[in-house]
């Protein structure tokens, strides 16, 4: 809660006036008023004897140990996504920015708006990047010794691809050695301990959650292999990777979007024209397909959230056609004009 809202729900808690509010502290009703619409805050020299009055902890005041559920976390960044697609991605970074400040304990949110607002900036042409770059790396590095072991090992993770993008390897290489080796792996002795005790919903949806992640992380793994292979011109072996990928992701239900994604790396690091093409008409056609996973029987114990409005992925997907320099062998051809010039809700 904001210190306004905290002001008002304590104070009507306590049954006191905004009035005996301000005889107590020797303001007047009006100043109180303005704390509690958020117009105005009181002096710090107030805050400790406000807090007595209130007869709560300067902590509660402040919000200071207030922690975020999940669900409140998952709000805040819905609302953030939309406001980059509403407003702009300067907006969403101030509204980033004022929720870092206002939830500074919650290293959890720390790191996705970070995420997010990193990903936005990519596919993006932002101007002065430079500045919010600084900035996403500064969030970061202020969470990479969070008491989380999981926050701080993603913030590490997301730090090292950053000084990896801006080549800094030997400062990539000195994070990269703070992130623990994987042991056995804590998720299934979890699942194996609920099975255990018969209860074997919470035993699957670990599982489900460890195949879904797998899925991804193999056709992720192998488009890296392929680009790699592209790029020693072993066509032959990119193209069976290809063929495993889209396996893949066909028989662990990713969708027919994803299916195709490996097919697209391979085109454009060839500069096949003709198949690039091809294989972005079918994509751009399949949107609708990214949430797939969420109604496969395969992941029938996982809970989802409600999927994103397909506008926006497509907004999204356009936003990087239009910046991804690797697609500038397409931009003459009428074909990659149309995609891009499209009015329909999928481009």
């Amino acid at each position: 809660m904001k210190i306004n809202e905290v002001i008002r729900k304590y104070r009507k808690e306590a049954n006191f006036t905004q009035e005996q509010i301000a005889n107590y502290l020797g303001v007047t009703a009006p100043a109180v008023n303005k704390w509690e619409n958020g117009n105005s805050y009181p002096d710090i020299t107030l805050l400790a004897p406000l807090a007595r009055v209130l007869k709560i902890n300067m902590d509660t005041l402040l919000s200071f140990n207030e922690e975020l559920t999940d669900m409140e976390i998952n709000q805040l960044l819905s609302e953030l996504s939309c406001k980059v697609q509403r407003e702009g991605f300067e907006k969403a970074y101030e509204k980033g920015e004022s929720l870092i400040k206002e939830h500074a304990n919650c290293d959890k949110l720390i790191l996705l708006i970070a995420q997010i607002l990193n990903a936005f900036l990519t596919i993006n042409n932002v101007g002065d990047s430079e500045k919010y770059e600084t900035k996403i790396i500064q969030w970061y590095d202020l969470i990479i010794t969070s008491d989380d072991k999981e926050v701080a090992t993603m913030a590490t993770a997301s730090l090292v691809s950053k000084y990896m993008e801006k080549k800094e390897f030997e400062k990539a290489q000195q994070l990269l050695e703070r992130i623990p080796p994987l042991g056995y792996d804590k998720q299934i002795i979890q699942a194996m301990l609920f099975s255990n005790q018969n209860k074997n919903d919470e035993a699957y949806e670990i599982y489900e959650k460890m195949l879904l992640k797998n899925a991804n992380e193999i056709c992720n793994v192998t488009q890296c292999i392929i680009r790699l292979l592209a790029k020693e011109k072993d066509h032959v072996k990119a193209e069976r990777y290809v063929d495993i990928s889209k396996k893949v992701a066909m028989l662990f239900d990713l969708g027919a979007y994803n299916e195709k994604t490996s097919e697209l790396f391979l085109a454009i690091e060839k500069h096949d024209i003709k198949r690039s093409l091809d294989t972005l008409e079918e994509m751009v056609a399949r949107i609708d397909t990214t949430s797939d996973f969420t109604k496969s029987d395969l992941y029938s114990h996982m809970k989802f959230k409600e999927v994103s409005d397909l506008q926006i992925i497509s907004n999204m997907i356009k936003k990087g056609l239009e910046s991804d320099k690797g697609l500038d062998f397409l931009r003459e051809e009428p074909r990659f004009k149309a995609m891009l010039n499209a009015k329909s809700p999928k481009l």
